[in-house]
Order: structure tokens, then sequence, then C-alpha cells
């Protein structure tokens, strides 16, 4: 069994070396690719600045035959390699945690966001600074969203087909919050902006806690903190999951198939052998004939060593018996008379080293 535990642990050693070869190797390729992407999305946005440089220019130079650039036609104003408006392209980019906390901290920060999709927002960067729009989806992750309606580019299509508008990523940090509160001094209910949001724990008054919300929503409230007035968040609509014929309803998992007593085994034996495969080399647990077996099996072979080294030649057994005599004889011992030998011996040599360095044994002890 010794050799069976040792071959266990080289084998979980290997996987383990293995697999973090494997991280490694991934964890490289996903930064070149991540490179790779920064740069297309940088040359995207030199070519973008250089264009719409070239298009200010020509707009000059010819008046009202300038060609309409926002409609589409001829390719004026399509992004022609939509890396930035493309989300799948983020997974591959390690955004800094920092970015997108800067990004929301008006709204609670990345991690605890009270923001969420159908919240009203006024925009108050870019082209359509001052618009009212409504969140359409949101990515604390990079601290971005996207919108309804506004803050939308024609992309050319991959598949050869006419550009389409699309929405593109709008910084968290370029809008802001509008819920209708009644003014203070006239009591009349409008339209304001909400500069900043905080999360707290839930209250016994807090608005539309439902049970969609619990599961599928954010389970804590926001509140302006000038106000101390919690802001509803949207109506949480449960997921509906449409049934197909791969999945097992919930009667079938709770259907009892199996009965079992005290003197049975919870589980049968050969689910065991489905669960785990009795023939890997990873594994720790075996089963008692053969733990049996494998400790017969070097018994027999010990005895076979024995057996051999039973068979020895003369000069062998010669050499044995003399171990054995030394051994049992022990440590040696100095009798009195090698201490006194060795001493006159020790004597006698130093005598000798002071007489070729010219010293006498009176000047040596001074």
């Amino acid at each position: 069994m010794d050799k069976i535990v040792r071959r266990v642990a080289h084998a979980q050693r290997s996987a383990t070396r293995r697999s973090q070869r494997i991280a490694r190797r991934q964890k490289i390729q996903t930064h070149y690719r991540a490179q790779e992407t920064i740069k297309q999305a940088n040359r995207e946005i030199i070519n973008n600045i250089k264009d719409a440089k070239k298009a200010t220019k020509e707009d000059w130079e010819l008046g009202p035959l300038a060609p309409q650039r926002d409609l589409g036609f001829n390719n004026h104003g399509v992004v022609m390699h939509p890396i930035r408006a493309d989300w799948s392209n983020y997974g591959q980019i390690k955004y800094q945690n920092k970015v997108a906390e800067k990004r929301c901290a008006w709204a609670g920060g990345a991690k605890m966001l009270n923001l969420a999709p159908g919240d009203r927002v006024v925009i108050f960067e870019g082209h359509d600074k001052g618009k009212i729009d409504t969140i359409k989806t949101i990515q604390p992750e990079t601290g971005s969203l996207t919108l309804e309606n506004h803050n939308r580019a024609m992309v050319q299509s991959m598949l050869d087909q006419p550009p389409r508008s699309q929405a593109m990523p709008l910084s968290i940090d370029a809008v802001r919050l509008v819920y209708p509160l009644p003014d203070p001094v006239t009591g009349v209910t409008k339209d304001t902006i909400v500069r900043q949001l905080k999360a707290v724990p839930p209250r016994m008054e807090s608005p539309n806690m439902t049970i969609e919300r619990w599961r599928y929503g954010n389970k804590w409230d926001r509140i302006v903190p000038s106000l101390n007035r919690i802001i509803p968040w949207p109506e949480t609509v449960a997921p509906e999951f449409e049934m197909t014929a791969n999945d097992t309803a919930r009667d079938q998992v709770e259907e009892r198939t199996f009965y079992y007593s005290l003197t049975a085994p919870p589980m049968p034996g050969g689910v065991i052998d489905e669960l785990r495969n009795k023939y890997s080399k990873f594994r720790t647990r075996h089963e008692d004939w053969y733990v049996a077996e494998k400790e017969t099996e070097t018994e027999a072979k010990a005895r076979k060593g024995k057996t051999v080294r039973a068979m020895q030649t003369p000069l062998e057994e010669f050499n044995e018996m003399q171990r054995a005599i030394r051994d049992a004889a022990g440590e040696p011992e100095l009798s009195e008379d090698m201490l006194a030998k060795i001493g006159q011996v020790m004597a006698k040599s130093k005598a000798e080293a002071l007489e070729r360095a010219g010293v006498s044994e009176v000047e040596s002890k001074q």
C-alpha cells in the first residue's frame, strides 16, 4: 500500500504542476490578446480623430455641398471596427478597480451601485448633453452603461449588411439620476437631478420590497444623503425560464426512487463507481479486499527477499559473523594503561615541537 500512496501523491503533484503551467500559459495569452485589443481600440480612436479633422475641413471647403454625415450614407459617421462598442471585448481587458470606483463614486461605488436598468438619467457629457434617457444595461466592472435612445452610433456589420444603430458605452460619471421629488418651497413634485446616492440596509418602510426584488434585484436601499429620502428601485421582473425536453421538472427531482433500511448502505454500491473512477490514479480510498491483497503481495516480496538473503557464500557468512561479534562487543573502552600511553605520546610530541621552534618548556609556560 505504501507504493500506491506514493504513486497517488506523485500523480497529484504532477497534475498540480500541469494545471499551474496551463494557468500561466492562459494568463500570458489573455494578456497578449488584451494588449492587442487595446492597440486596435487606440488605433480606432486615432483614425476617428483623423476622419473628424478631415470631415471638418471638407465641410468648411464644400459648404452647402458637404455630405450629410449623420445619416450613415457612404459610410459617413460609421464605426468601421466596433471594438469599443462590443461588450464581449471588455472581458479581454482587465480594468483597474480604481477606475471603475471613480466612475461610480457618486452612485455608491462599483460594488454596491445604486443604479439599475430602468432608471431615468440625464446626460452630462457628449453631444447628447442635457437629454434624459433610460438605462438599458449596466457594467459595474467597467463603470459603464448604455442608454435606450441616446449615445448611439452607426456600426458597420460584420456580415456585409448595412450599418445599424448601436448603443455605445457611456461612463457612469457622465450621467446623474433623475427622479420626481417634491419641491421644498412650493411642494410641487417635479423631476429632480440627484447628484449623490448612498446604499443603506433595507428598512421596514422600504418601497416595492417584493419577492422578485429579493431574489433577482438589489437587497439594499438607496437614499439621497442630503434629504434622507429613499429612492425606490425600478420594478424587478422575475426571469421566465422556458421548459425544454432536456430539463428535469421539480416533481421528478423530488420523487423518491430509492428506499433503504438501517441494515443497507445509504446508496447502491455501483453509484460510487459511477461518481468516482475506481481505476483512477488519484484514488486514495480502497475496498478492504484490495488492501488485503496488496498487503499480501508486500509480505510475499519481503519473504522472497529474506530467502534470497539466506543464500550466502562462505565469505559473506564470515563477514556477517564478524559484524555480529562487533555488534555484541559494543563500543570499545580505554584502559588506564592506554590513557597513560596516550599522555606520554602527547608530551613527547609537544617537547619536539618546542625544540624545533627554539623555545624552552619554561619559556612556553611563561
